[in-house]
């Protein structure tokens, strides 16, 4: 298998052709020409492979939606006990100066434990920082995947093979042809779709029972899936 990154053009029958091939920048290379309409047929087809059904985006940012909620609560709740045991260490700072001042404890007993509880101040203020943006880290790029999962199906209608090899570029690794065809490693998760495809057309059969049809969005229900970091499988 070889990289191809070389064009070429050919005319002929009244109009203009573009090719690609291997560049040969490793030596001799078997593999043929292939033309640039057909290079975007495959390349269509295989981008239709990591699509999202009709309505699973919807569901899927729905889902999102709630999650996002609910980290909202979880995160007010914390950062609430966090102002609780912020404001008990202040205090206690505050009567261990005094303590000290008044003569009833040791310097060292004093710089010992004055050390300590700023240690604690400094983690409790770190935390609390950190529950703001924790929902962050994971909610919003999940929601763009589902975006740009959902878009690829919109790529069907598309014959601009620079748009189709652009949104490539985002979503597919170690791109290379073999015998006239392109391949490449889907980026995580996108190969999750794939499993669930094929899951859909194993349990389809089953969830559809006498009437012979499902929808779509009966299989999303039957589906597994999240983007939470603790839940990833």
């Amino acid at each position: 298998m070889r990289r191809c990154h070389y064009r070429t053009v050919a005319k002929g029958n009244g109009g203009i052709y573009r090719y690609y091939r291997c560049s040969k920048k490793l030596g001799q290379c078997s593999q043929p020409y292939l033309r640039e309409d057909l290079l975007v047929a495959h390349l269509k087809d295989r981008l239709q492979e990591a699509a999202l059904h009709e309505g699973w985006a919807e569901k899927m940012l729905a889902k999102v939606d709630v999650w996002e909620k609910e980290q909202a609560q979880v995160s007010q709740t914390s950062a609430k006990a966090l102002e609780r045991e912020l404001k008990e260490t202040e205090e206690k700072l505050d009567r261990l100066v005094d303590a000290f001042l008044d003569g009833t404890i040791e310097k060292e007993t004093y710089l010992w434990k004055k050390d300590g509880l700023i240690k604690t101040k400094t983690d409790l203020l770190r935390k609390n920082a950190d529950f703001g943006q924790r929902g962050r880290y994971w909610i919003e790029p999940l929601r763009e995947w589902i975006k740009s999962a959902d878009n690829l199906g919109k790529l069907a209608f598309s014959n601009d093979f620079y748009e189709l090899k652009s949104f490539l570029g985002k979503i597919g690794t170690n791109r290379r042809l073999l015998d006239k065809k392109i391949l490449w490693d889907w980026v995580p998760p996108y190969e999750k779709v794939l499993e669930y495809k094929a899951l859909s057309n194993k349990r389809g059969p089953a969830l559809a029972g006498r009437s012979g049809q499902v929808s779509a969005l009966q299989i999303y229900e039957n589906l597994e899936w999240s983007g939470r970091p603790d839940l990833n499988r």
